[in-house]
C-alpha cells in the first residue's frame, strides 16, 4: 500500500474521532436537556397528584355531612336552615366532583407527557448508543489496519517532518478527545447526584406516606439506596495511599502514587485534576497547602510537631 493511501486511512480515523467527540458533546447536551424536561413534567404531574388528592379529600370529608343531611329530618325550628346547609352541601359536592373530573383529566395528560418525554429520552440514547458502538467499532479497525501497514513499512532512515506534524495533530486530537470524555464524566457524575437527591426524597415522601402494615412490602419493594456504592477507582486508590502514609502527602505526590498504579487522573494535567477532585470531596480535608488527609484517620502527633514548629 502506497503512503498516500496510508495518509488517507489516517485523515479517515482522525476524522471518524472527531465525528465521536462531536456527538459525545451532543449526547451530553442531550442528556441535559432531557433532564430538565424530564423534571418538569414530573413537576407538573406531582402538582396535578397534590391538588387531585386535595380535592378528594375534601370530598370523603363532605359526602358523609351530606348524607347525613339526606338521612335526617329538618328540625321544625329551623328547616330553611336545614335546607340551606343541605343544598350549600349540594351544591359543593358537585363542584368538587367536577373539578375532581378535571384534576383527574390534568393528571392523566401531565402523566402522558412524562411517559412520553422518557420514551424519548431512552429511544435517543439508545440511537446514540447504536451510533456510537458502530463508530468505535470502525475506529477499532482503522486502528488495527494503521498498526499493520507502519509496521510493514520500511524503517525511516532520518527524521520525517511531515510525520512529525502528524503526530503532533494527532496527539492535539488525542487531548482533545480526553478533555470531552473527562466533561461526558463530570455529566454523568453530575446526573448520578441528581438521581440519588430524587431517590431520597422519594424515599422519605414514602415513609410519610406509608401505614405501618405496608412497610414491610414498601422495604421489600424498594432496597436501601447503596450508600456504600463502590468509589471511583482514583478514589479507592487515594483512600489506599492515605491510608498506608505516615503523614499527610501533598496532591502532587499522590498523584506520582496514582499514577504508578495505573489509575491516574485523566486531563493536560493529571495532578491538577485530582487537585479539582479532591477539593470536592469531604473525605479529604485539606490539612496544609496543598496538602490533604484522610477525615476518618487522626492527624499524626509527629506532622502537628512539625506544624507547630514552623508557627
Amino acid at each position: 500500500m502506497s503512503a498516500q493511501q496510508l495518509d488517507a486511512i489516517r485523515a479517515r480515523l482522525i476524522s471518524l474521532r472527531d465525528q465521536r467527540n462531536r456527538m459525545v458533546h451532543r449526547a451530553s447536551e442531550f442528556e441535559r436537556t432531557a433532564a430538565v424536561r424530564v423534571q418538569g413534567a414530573r413537576a407538573a404531574l406531582d402538582q396535578a397528584r397534590s391538588h387531585l388528592a386535595a380535592v378528594e379529600s375534601e370530598v370523603a370529608a363532605l359526602r358523609p355531612e351530606l348524607e347525613a343531611l339526606e338521612r335526617g329530618q329538618p328540625p321544625v325550628a329551623d328547616e330553611a336552615g336545614w335546607r340551606s346547609a343541605w343544598q350549600a352541601a349540594s351544591a359543593r359536592l358537585e363542584e368538587l366532583e367536577s373539578v375532581r373530573s378535571e384534576l383527574q383529566a390534568s393528571a392523566m395528560e401531565a402523566e402522558e407527557v412524562l411517559q412520553h418525554a422518557l420514551a424519548e429520552q431512552e429511544a435517543a440514547s439508545a440511537d446514540q448508543a447504536r451510533e456510537l458502538a458502530r463508530l468505535e467499532h470502525e475506529i477499532a479497525d482503522l486502528t488495527r489496519e494503521v498498526g499493520r501497514l507502519q509496521a510493514e513499512q520500511p524503517p525511516v532512515e532520518a527524521p520525517d517532518p511531515q510525520f512529525r506534524e502528524v503526530l503532533l495533530e494527532r496527539l492535539g486530537n488525542l487531548e482533545s478527545e480526553r478533555s470531552w470524555i473527562s466533561e461526558e464524566v463530570a455529566v454523568r457524575e453530575e446526573r448520578l447526584r441528581r438521581i440519588g437527591a430524587e431517590v431520597a426524597q422519594i424515599r422519605s415522601l414514602l415513609e410519610i406516606h406509608t401505614p405501618d402494615w405496608g412497610r414491610s412490602a414498601l422495604e421489600s419493594l424498594l432496597p436501601e439506596a447503596a450508600s456504600d456504592r463502590t468509589p471511583p477507582a482514583w478514589k479507592q486508590a487515594v483512600l489506599e495511599i492515605l491510608g498506608t502514609a505516615s503523614q499527610p502527602l501533598h496532591y502532587r505526590e499522590i498523584a506520582d502514587l496514582l499514577a504508578a498504579t495505573g489509575r491516574g487522573m485523566r486531563g493536560r494535567d493529571p495532578a491538577e485534576t485530582l487537585l479539582a477532585a479532591l477539593t470536592r470531596d469531604a473525605d479529604f480535608p485539606r490539612v496544609g497547602r496543598g496538602v490533604y488527609w484522610l477525615k476518618s484517620r487522626p492527624l499524626p502527633a509527629s506532622w502537628k510537631r512539625q506544624r507547630a514548629d514552623r508557627v
